[in-house]
């Protein structure tokens, strides 16, 4: 068995002290950069205990003890929030154009801290319907919901025959690692299987060769909304949602993507803050 560098998983344990959040082994291994076995991993780490380089509780692992009050502490509250997701998932599948919902952000990492944090959404949709599907979600939460991002924060839509990410780093690598499928897991495998890169910053995700083409019939309400609808009303949407994202994101740390095949809106997110938190790491 060969010995892990500890900075490889002191970087892992920074990535996330971030966020305040301690990790189990497995998880470490996840998202570590070099390949390694559970076994080599887990030992590395309690290497690193002994030697009080970072702390252990309860089989979670972190560079500071708060990390692991925290995990303790909304452990419970993360797997009721998990299995919510789970209903939400199903309700949002039964939306037209919708082929695969999975969950990201910080719930996918069981990283939650508080009852108010949002259930974040990656959403796959039929191939030329991003923008239609984007309408019929937001319609939904503005009329029934009264807006609230709460349990319906819908971060990103992609046509499910596009699934390349443009921007690639280690905060996109990790978000695309953590998926948790809550409808159709061949999606899951494609968009993974369309981002091997990924595979560049964590080797030990498993990241499958190649996806068969599924092909799903559209139904009824579907085949009914394409003849009144669409190209013309995907257009629209498209361009009425650009305008929105545009004027609503925050110059300095917000982000948004239009794609003809992606819908992307983060109009506060801690990526850049993120990445420098990464960059404090690499010049110690």
């Amino acid at each position: 068995m060969k010995p892990i560098s500890p900075k490889a998983l002191k970087q892992v344990l920074h990535y996330f002290s971030f966020f305040n959040h301690a990790l189990s082994a497995e998880e470490v291994r996840q998202y570590l950069s070099v390949p390694a076995t559970q076994q080599e991993v887990t030992e590395g780490l309690k290497v690193l205990v002994q030697e009080g380089l970072i702390y252990c509780q309860n089989g979670w692992f972190a560079l500071a003890p708060d990390a692991l009050v925290l995990r303790a502490k909304y452990e419970r509250l993360n797997l009721r929030r998990l299995k919510l997701a789970h209903s939400i998932g199903r309700f949002i599948a039964v939306f037209p154009f919708v082929r695969g919902v999975y969950l990201s952000g910080s719930l996918s990492k069981m990283g939650i801290q508080s009852k108010d944090d949002d259930l974040d959404f990656f959403i796959l949709t039929r191939s030329g319907r991003v923008w239609t599907t984007k309408f019929f979600l937001i319609a939904f939460k503005k009329i029934f919901l009264l807006n609230s991002e709460k349990y319906f924060c819908i971060n990103l839509l992609m046509d499910e025959n596009q699934l390349s990410l443009a921007k690639r780093n280690r905060y996109t690598a990790t978000e695309v690692a953590s998926l948790i499928t809550l409808r159709n897991d061949h999606g899951r495998e494609k968009v993974l299987s369309m981002n091997d890169w990924v595979k560049n910053y964590f080797p030990n995700v498993e990241v499958p060769r190649a996806v068969e083409n599924r092909v799903q019939t559209l139904s009824v309400f579907e085949r009914i909304l394409n003849a009144t609808l669409g190209d013309a009303f995907e257009r629209w949407c498209k361009a009425r949602f650009t305008i929105h994202m545009r004027t609503h994101t925050n110059k300095e740390e917000g982000y948004f993507e239009s794609e003809t095949y992606s819908s992307a809106y983060y109009p506060h997110s801690v990526e850049q803050r993120l990445m420098k938190h990464l960059e404090e790491f690499e010049n110690e």
